[in-house]
């Protein structure tokens, strides 16, 4: 509509005064000249739609330490914040649930990291999105106060932790995990997320879910797989609502490998994934 009247509007100025029969040819000129601008006009707009429509979605998951932040003097609080900063991402994802996002920062300390908590004040400016899983039972409503006490998977990891039977068997992983530990306390950001921290984290959880099948302690790795699972499941979703735009998700180092594996199998090449690193 607005082009039609642009249109018009140029070729009432431009006939203006034309007034005899004689005038027939520059009447025909002008005709022409006005098709031309309207090519001109259409062809532009489509190079906008087209460009609109291409912009490409880059995806970045990146590995955080939670409390190791305060221990690693390459990996600190503020060379994540520097990070964020200068990549600039119009979207960035929270390890916190979306029920939760609006909670009191004492109801989120006591239950979430806080590199977290601290995202969600320091770039307000931004769309931040939680996408974090804690149970289906309190799947929209807040976290009960004793929910962890009671959760049968953190009691199974207490008992584990006391059954000197199982632990024993645990001896064979101990490699990977001191491996784990210590890029946890001194891999730079970028060597936390150069992959290296990921390959060990998906052995060591294939060994340990090996030892505890069949065993009553089984359930504490099905709650890690479903709370993966359910992780990967609300970024998915997060990045198709917003396709075009840079995204960044802030997780917890251990669940970093599956949402990648998760991303490449179900988004594949509609993403650029991890380009900042």
């Amino acid at each position: 509509m607005i082009k039609e009247k642009y249109t018009q509007l140029l070729l009432f100025h431009q006939i203006k005064g034309i007034t005899t029969i004689d005038d027939t040819h520059k009447l025909a000129h002008i005709k022409v000249k006005s098709m031309k601008t309207n090519q001109i006009i259409s062809f532009l707009i489509i190079l906008t739609l087209l460009s609109c429509h291409h912009k490409e979605t880059e995806v970045n998951i990146c590995s955080t330490i939670h409390g190791a932040h305060s221990k690693n003097p390459n990996y600190s609080f503020s060379d994540l914040y520097s990070f964020i900063e200068q990549y600039n991402p119009d979207v960035i994802g929270v390890e916190i649930r979306k029920e939760d996002m609006n909670s009191s920062d004492a109801y989120l300390s006591r239950y979430y990291p806080l590199e977290m908590r601290e995202s969600l004040q320091r770039y307000k400016s931004k769309e931040i999105f939680g996408f974090d899983w804690l149970g289906e039972k309190i799947e929209g409503m807040s976290i009960p106060e004793n929910y962890f006490k009671e959760l049968n998977a953190k009691k199974m990891l207490k008992e584990l932790n006391k059954d000197s039977t199982m632990l024993s068997k645990f001896h064979s992983i101990d490699s990977l995990s001191n491996l784990k530990t210590q890029l946890v306390l001194s891999a730079s950001i970028e060597k936390m997320n150069d992959g290296r921290y990921d390959d060990l984290n998906k052995e060591y959880y294939h060994k340990m879910a090996k030892l505890l099948n069949n065993t009553r302690y089984q359930v504490i790795v099905e709650f890690s797989k479903n709370r993966d699972e359910q992780i990967a499941k609300n970024i998915i979703e997060i990045i198709k609502a917003n396709k075009g735009k840079k995204l960044i998700f802030l997780m917890g180092a251990d669940h970093r490998s599956y949402t990648l594996d998760v991303l490449k199998k179900e988004l594949g090449n509609q993403i650029i994934l991890n380009n900042a690193f």
